[in-house]
C-alpha cells in the first residue's frame, strides 16, 4: 500500500472513497416484461428506424444514420408493435437483464486473487491497484484525488513521469463502459511495470508526464455494480447527468437534451457536475497536448468537432495522426477502429473532446473500444476481451504520442 502521507493524499479522501464503494450486488428482480435488444436495418427509402425508436428505452448505436443498423433496447412486449407495424427487426441480446445478472454471478467468485486483467474490478479494486502501482515506482508514478464526486467518492488520477509532452487518457464518463476502466489501469499498469524491460516504454515515460484518471464517474459506476448494469450517467438526483454532454464547448447544443430523463441530459449548466469540474480543473492547470478519451462502443476513433460540420482548424493534423493510430491499433489484432470527424457519427454537443481541443489547445480523441456492434454482448462485453482491447488502446497512445512530436 502506498503511503498516503507521503503522496500527500487525505486519508479521510481515501478512506470515505472506499467506504462509499462497498455495496451490495442487488441482483435484478426477474423481469415480467423482459428489456431486449434489437437490431434494424435502416435505409433512406425506409421508415422503419424512424417508426422503432419512439419504443427504445435506451439506444446502444453509436454510428447512425441512413444504411447504418440501429442497435436500441425495447420491452419485449413492444416487439409485437413492431412487427405489427411491418418493421424488420433482430433480437440481438434476448434479455439484457439476465446478461448483466450472469455477468454479475460470475464477479461475485472472484477473490480478488491472480491476475487483475483477468475480470473486470469494481472502484474500490481500480482504487487500490492505482495504489499500487504508485507504490512500486514512488520516483516517477504518484497517485491524488483530483475531485469527489456527488456522493463523496474521490477521482482518483494517476501521474506517471516526469517529461514535458503532457497527456491525459481518463475513462467512464459512461458508467456502463467498463471496458474503458480497464484499458485506462491496464496502460497504467504497462507503464510502470514494464519501464525496466521495454526500451519504447521506458522512452515514453522519460519524455512524457501522463496523467491516467480511469473512472471519471465513480458514482454512476458503482451503480452498474449494484444496481442497473446499463446506467450511463452520473448519480445527479437520482436522474443523473451525462458528463460528456456537461462540457462548455457548445453546451446544450444538438445531441444534448434538456430533459433530465434523457440519457443525454446536458445537465442545468455547463460544468455543473463535480466530475467535469475536477477534469476541467486539472486540465487548465496542466495544459496538455494531447488527449484520449476511452469509451464504448463500436471500434471508432473521432477527432472534433462533434457539435458542428464545420471542419477544424487542425483537421489534417487530426486525420494523419489518427491514421497512424487506426493502423498501431490494428496492428495488435487485426481489428478495424474507424476513423471520421464525431459530427459524422451523430451531433454530438458539450463533449470533453471538443473542449479539450477548443479551450486546451489539445490534440483530442474519443476512442470508442470493442466492440463493433451490440450483437450478443454490447455493453457487457466478455472478460477474455479485456486484454486484447488494452493492446489497442495502449498502441494508440503510443501512437498519438509517436505521430504528434
Amino acid at each position: 500500500m502506498l503511503n498516503l502521507d507521503t503522496a500527500r493524499v487525505p486519508r479521510w479522501m481515501y478512506v470515505a472513497g472506499i467506504a462509499a464503494s462497498l455495496v451490495t450486488w442487488a441482483a435484478p428482480r426477474p423481469a415480467r416484461d423482459p428489456r431486449v435488444a434489437i437490431r434494424i436495418d435502416c435505409h433512406a427509402d425506409s421508415p422503419s428506424c424512424a417508426l422503432a425508436s419512439p419504443f427504445a428505452l435506451d439506444i446502444w448505436s453509436e454510428e447512425q444514420g441512413p444504411d447504418v443498423p440501429l442497435e436500441l433496447v425495447v420491452r419485449e412486449s413492444s416487439l409485437t408493435s413492431l412487427t405489427a407495424a411491418h418493421i424488420d427487426y433482430q433480437v440481438t441480446v434476448a434479455n439484457i437483464d439476465a446478461v448483466a445478472e450472469a455477468e454479475a454471478q460470475r464477479l461475485r467468485q472472484l477473490d480478488g486473487s491472480g491476475d487483475f486483467f483477468a475480470d473486470y474490478r469494481d472502484y474500490a479494486a481500480i482504487t487500490e491497484h492505482l495504489h499500487q502501482l504508485a507504490a512500486l515506482a514512488p520516483d516517477r508514478v504518484t497517485v491524488q484525488p483530483i475531485g469527489v464526486s456527488l456522493e463523496g467518492r474521490p477521482i482518483w488520477a494517476l501521474k506517471i513521469g516526469h517529461g514535458a509532452t503532457k497527456i491525459l487518457i481518463n475513462g467512464t464518463q459512461h458508467a456502463r463502459e467498463w471496458i474503458s476502466t480497464m484499458v485506462n489501469t491496464s496502460i497504467a499498469d504497462r507503464l510502470v511495470r514494464n519501464y525496466a524491460t521495454d526500451p519504447a516504454i521506458q522512452k515514453f515515460v522519460d519524455t512524457t508526464t501522463l496523467w491516467v484518471v480511469p473512472v471519471v464517474n465513480p458514482d454512476g459506476y458503482q451503480y452498474t455494480w449494484g444496481t442497473d448494469r446499463y446506467w450511463r450517467k452520473n448519480r445527479r438526483d437520482r436522474h443523473g447527468t451525462d458528463l460528456n454532454r456537461n462540457w462548455a464547448v457548445a453546451w446544450g447544443g444538438a445531441g444534448a437534451s434538456k430533459q433530465k430523463g434523457s440519457d443525454t441530459y446536458r445537465g442545468e449548466y455547463a460544468f455543473s457536475e463535480p466530475e467535469t469540474q475536477a477534469l476541467r480543473d486539472l486540465a487548465m492547470r496542466e495544459r496538455f497536448s494531447l488527449h484520449l478519451d476511452f469509451h464504448a462502443f463500436s471500434q471508432l476513433i473521432l477527432y472534433p468537432w462533434g457539435w458542428t460540420a464545420k471542419p477544424a482548424a487542425d483537421r489534417d493534423r487530426f486525420a494523419g495522426v489518427g491514421d497512424k493510430m487506426a493502423s498501431a491499433m490494428f496492428a495488435q489484432h487485426q481489428i478495424n477502429y474507424r476513423l471520421m470527424q464525431s459530427v459524422e457519427l451523430y451531433p454530438a454537443a458539450g463533449t470533453m473532446e471538443d473542449w479539450m481541443y477548443g479551450e486546451v489547445g489539445a490534440l483530442s480523441y474519443t476512442i470508442e473500444l470493442r466492440p463493433k456492434s451490440g450483437l450478443r454482448s454490447g455493453f457487457v462485453l466478455p472478460p477474455a476481451q479485456i486484454k486484447p482491447t488494452s493492446d489497442e488502446g495502449f498502441a494508440a497512445l503510443l501512437a498519438l504520442r509517436s505521430a504528434a512530436k
